[in-house]
């Protein structure tokens, strides 16, 4: 019996091709924390509003020392966060991939980057900086106050995760339990 509803086997990846899509901006900002309380309406707002940037292999998105004003998702590829050692070598201290997010405190704090992030393969990263939230702020005051809200409630939750690693590694430290000594510690 000839079944014709299954194509020959060599050319079944030409028949399914359409079926596999890219997934769509406002999807992927859909996936992120920060922007889980936006409605569709305003991830399509925000899609128009991000700056996307491939990235080639070894190309440097973001340098250290610089001051921070955003934060990018790696939408595909994946990056090397680097650190300098004392004897100015690049170390690989971390690898980031697709839905990872980079620096999304920037949006609040404007400190210098600690690390260099540079692409490890071809990658394209998602932008948003401070200047886009501001003028979000102004034009879409609602939508702006559930993107401050998303990006507060995922700092908790990277600051209690913080929290608890360093209760793991048996904080507080002993040389922190001398009063004198915490009295002169800053913060």
């Amino acid at each position: 019996m000839n079944d014709t509803k299954t194509p020959d086997p060599e050319w079944s990846n030409y028949f399914h091709a359409d079926a596999v899509q890219e997934e769509t901006l406002e999807s992927v900002l859909g996936r992120i924390p920060l922007f889980s309380l936006l409605s569709r309406r305003e991830l399509r707002r925000l899609a128009a509003r991000v700056h996307r940037r491939r990235y080639k292999a070894g190309e440097t998105v973001i340098y250290r020392g610089v001051e921070q004003l955003g934060f990018y998702l790696i939408r595909s590829g994946s990056v090397h966060i680097v650190r300098q050692t004392d004897d100015d070598e690049s170390v690989v201290i971390g690898k980031l991939g697709p839905y990872d997010l980079l620096g999304e405190f920037a949006l609040i704090d404007g400190a210098p980057r600690s690390s260099a992030v540079i692409a490890a393969e071809p990658s394209e990263l998602v932008g948003f900086f401070k200047p886009d939230l501001t003028d979000i702020m102004v034009t879409r005051p609602r939508m702006g106050c559930r993107i401050l809200l998303g990006l507060a409630t995922e700092m908790g939750y990277l600051l209690k995760a913080d929290y608890e690693k360093l209760l793991g590694l048996g904080f507080p430290f002993e040389e922190e339990k001398d009063p004198a000594r915490a009295a002169s510690t800053p913060l």
